[in-house]
């Protein structure tokens, strides 16, 4: 009998929990995972690294310990809970950190001010007025505009996709669309708010003005449960030695024959293999596939396509041009980060938060910064000051056009003049990551149901990625499990072709 032939393209979060779930539940299978790149992770990597500082007579002194780096994502929400299975099935739950409690907040720049998020603020709307009103993050009459959201109408239940910046507007105003909703939402989406669609990213928001009519009433309901502004940061966990754990624990165990916490065969694993084209290929009575790479032809009864949405789409062209016709509507925008460090002492204004986010009609180059030593302790040496600052998105697409010491100097002006910072970084390091962010526009998840169902039709594919069904790491752990799920059950028996 023959054996059970799977091949994941794409070697980040998505692919390798997918891998991982798939060797549970098909323990026989030869499952082998093809990733472009020199390193494992995708858009989810850490580092640890040794600042160097410039001593009077030019030459460098070392500090003392390293600093632990996250370049893409540096946690994830407890409250999803495939992130959180994904961890426990890992063996890393012992590893589990949460953000600083005296940093469960986070700021909006005004000008060269940065100002807390109020109390009992929600999502896009305040849930206690007075610390609202006496906010200076939108004017009097901006703040007058938003009250009327008590007494607005809800929307008509069948009343067709919204766009974020058209709900803002109808229920809260102009003022708080530009200095309240973009930056906020824009900090995790890094979308045009013109364009996002609030159904398929932020379907609570929609859920608020369903069940209570108002946003306001809604976050006011809200603020009794959790008075934390802002993000909710206390819902978000990351893991001690970084989130970059959780791909080295893949990474292991799939390399491990019948061992460890995983069971099943050792995966095969190949880094630097690009992937050009998957077509089908149909031996006998049975079906399959043909996945042509840089390094030869490999013959697959399962394939798993784990990653862009444009990069699914080009390969599986030959599979179903119709499929690929969705998977390339979906819009990607490139986004970069930028760790700086300094003494602590350097920085005149260092607040106690997680970090801030920077409204796009302030004209800066940064969409938003967080302050890695104050979100999560044990990050850096005693004595320093980590800070992530990122750049790019729809709003500011040509972000990338400057080269690393150009995207350096830009990030060094720019959180000089919000935190009082007179002096050259001890440490800057730059992390580009081109056509990574998805945009959620409006009519997103019809496309995704019709992608969904394409899918559906060819036996043995499936796609995972954040250009689906939502960008956070639980989100693709849930696709991860799904898919799995989907493809042992449909797995054909082994030897039938």
């Amino acid at each position: 009998m023959a054996t059970q032939r799977i091949v994941v393209v794409g070697g980040g979060i998505g692919g390798l929990a997918v891998a991982f779930r798939l060797r549970r539940r098909l323990p026989d299978a030869s499952i082998t995972i093809l990733e472009a790149s020199p390193r494992w992770g995708g858009l989810l990597w850490s580092s640890r690294e040794t600042a160097g500082r410039a001593t009077d007579a030019g030459a460098w002194a070392e500090v003392s310990g390293e600093l632990l780096l996250e370049h893409g994502a540096d946690a994830f929400l407890r409250t999803k809970p495939a992130g959180m299975r994904l961890v426990e099935d890992l063996g890393l739950s012992d590893e589990l950190v949460s953000t600083r409690p005296e940093a469960r907040r986070s700021l909006i720049a005004r000008g060269w001010d940065l100002h807390p998020v109020p109390d009992g603020f929600y999502l896009l709307a305040p849930g206690r007025w007075l610390p609202f009103l006496a906010s200076p993050l939108v004017s009097w009459p901006g703040k007058l505009r938003m009250m009327i959201d008590l007494v607005l109408p809800r929307r008509a239940a069948d009343a067709p996709d919204e766009s974020l910046a058209a709900l803002v507007r109808r229920r809260l105003g102009r003022e708080a669309l530009a200095r309240l909703a973009q930056p906020l939402v824009g900090g995790i989406h890094t979308a045009d708010p013109e364009l996002l669609s609030v159904a398929a990213a932020m379907p609570q928001i929609a859920e608020m003005e369903r069940a209570h009519r108002s946003l306001s009433l809604a976050a006011r309901a809200r603020a009794r449960e959790a008075p934390a502004s802002g993000a909710r940061y206390g819902l978000f966990a990351s893991l001690r030695g970084g989130l970059g754990r959780l791909i080295e624990r893949l990474v292991e165990q799939l390399s491990l024959p019948e061992a460890g916490i995983d069971a099943g065969r050792a995966c095969e694993l190949r880094l630097g293999t690009s992937v050009t084209a998957i077509e089908r290929w149909a031996p006998g009575a049975g079906s399959g596939f043909r996945i042509m790479t840089d390094q030869g032809t490999i013959q697959a009864d399962i394939v798993v396509v784990a990653g862009p949405a444009h990069v699914a789409a080009a390969l599986c062209r030959p599979v179903d041009a119709s499929l690929a016709d969705e998977l390339g509507a979906i819009r990607y925008h490139d986004v970069a980060t930028i760790n700086l460090a300094w003494p602590r002492a350097a920085i005149a204004r260092l607040p106690e938060a997680a970090g801030f986010v920077v409204p796009a009609v302030e004209g800066r180059e940064l969409i938003a910064a967080s302050f890695v030593d104050r979100k999560f302790a044990g990050r850096v040496p005693d004595g320093i000051a980590l800070i992530r600052a990122f750049v790019g998105g729809a709003l500011r697409p040509g972000a990338l056009a400057h080269d690393d010491q150009a995207l350096v100097r830009i990030a060094v002006e720019e959180l000089g003049r919000w935190l009082g910072i007179a002096s050259p970084p001890l440490f800057a390091r730059v992390s580009r990551m081109p056509r990574s962010m998805p945009q959620y526009d409006l009519g997103h998840l019809a496309r995704v149901a019709a992608i969904r169902a394409r899918e559906r039709a060819v036996p043995g594919l499936a796609l995972i990625g954040n250009g689906y069904d939502g960008v956070g790491i639980p989100d693709i752990c849930a696709q991860a499990e799904a898919a799995a799920v989907r493809l042992a059950a449909a797995a054909p028996t082994p030897g039938a072709s």
